[in-house]
């Protein structure tokens, strides 16, 4: 929905004009059935039939919440595929994914849960190329990659110039092939404790949403949203960028929403980030300026780190590190 108002379409006219179904941006999760449609219906509205993978390529590891700063903060690429098969049902459950380890290549097979799947699959597809691009950089190289559907000679000419590999349609699978020495390239973003606090969220996540008719109470859901984010502040590796939006999108609920379950269990968001600020607060200032410990924090300016530290030890930063440092 974001993606085609981006293009110049109104909500009103998406989901009058052609039927689509009505969704709202801050929904946690929508219906396969409705995300289907959606995508059909942005491929008659914009004319294009390969409209799923010009979304894809907008699509960012963040968009795909606690799933996506998993992958971010894998060690390597094989991790990040095995926290991929192992937690897919949190994004939207809308397929199945296997991976196949030949004695060169590696074969991630993914067959969707609709017949009428191809925007699906091209979006899926080039979004997961996308963010592997992202993360891997020129090192990632794909070998092929097939589709169940066909393909006219303008859509795989157009798909094999981005991709950069040979592109096949009427295949037996919906697949990604690639290179075995792929899967143990280090990333960059890998940051083991960010991994281990994620892991232990997405695994209380997906519990949740196996629960059948047995649903936790109201105290029991808040205590598990505030849990939640302070697992993620603490998996943080600096607190910079770090805001009430992008903890949301992490546990697929809109700001507003955080917000409020925060509230009913006694504290907020700004308290939490303020709490975990404090625990590296000595560290950070044993040895960093006290310039670069704000921005670590999280402070766009020293001046409101200042206040907010006066506020907190009725003191100034520089007193406090004189005597932190003795």
């Amino acid at each position: 929905m974001n993606f085609l108002v981006s293009l110049g379409f109104n909500e009103i006219e998406i989901t009058t004009q052609v039927s689509a179904p009505a969704v709202s941006p801050s929904s946690s999760r929508v219906s396969m059935q409705d995300y289907v449609s959606l995508l059909n219906k942005g491929a008659l509205l914009t004319n294009n039939s390969l409209f799923g993978f010009e979304l894809g390529k907008h699509i960012q590891a963040k968009d795909y919440g606690v799933l996506g700063y998993l992958v971010e903060s894998c060690e390597n690429l094989a991790q990040a595929i095995q926290a991929l098969t192992r937690f897919d049902a949190l994004v939207a459950n809308i397929g199945n994914t296997t991976v196949v380890n030949e004695s060169t290549n590696v074969h991630i097979n993914w067959k969707p849960k609709s017949d009428d799947c191809k925007q699906m699959v091209l979006r899926n597809t080039t979004a997961w190329v996308a963010t592997v691009y992202k993360i891997l950089g020129q090192a990632c190289q794909i070998h092929a990659i097939t589709f169940t559907f066909p393909l006219s000679v303008r859509e795989r000419g157009t798909l094999e110039a981005w991709f950069n590999c040979d592109v096949m349609g009427e295949a037996d699978t919906n697949a990604i092939i690639f290179p075995q020495s792929l899967l143990h390239i280090p990333f960059t973003s890998e940051n083991r404790a960010m991994f281990s606090a994620l892991i232990a969220v997405t695994e209380t996540e997906l519990r949740r949403c196996y629960q059948q008719g047995n649903s936790p109470g109201e105290t029991d859901a808040f205590e598990h949203i505030r849990v939640s984010v302070e697992a993620l502040l603490k998996a943080q590796p600096t607190l910079k960028g770090c805001n009430q939006q992008r903890i949301a999108s992490a546990l697929f609920i809109s700001p507003r929403t955080l917000q409020r379950k925060l509230k009913l269990s006694g504290t907020s968001f700004q308290q939490l980030l303020n709490d975990e600020r404090k625990c590296r607060l000595d560290e950070l200032l044993k040895h960093h300026s006290i310039a670069d410990t704000a921005d670590l924090l999280g402070f766009k300016e020293q001046s409101s780190f200042t206040h907010a530290f006066k506020k907190w030890y009725s003191t100034t930063p520089l007193r406090y590190q004189k005597q932190l440092v003795k």
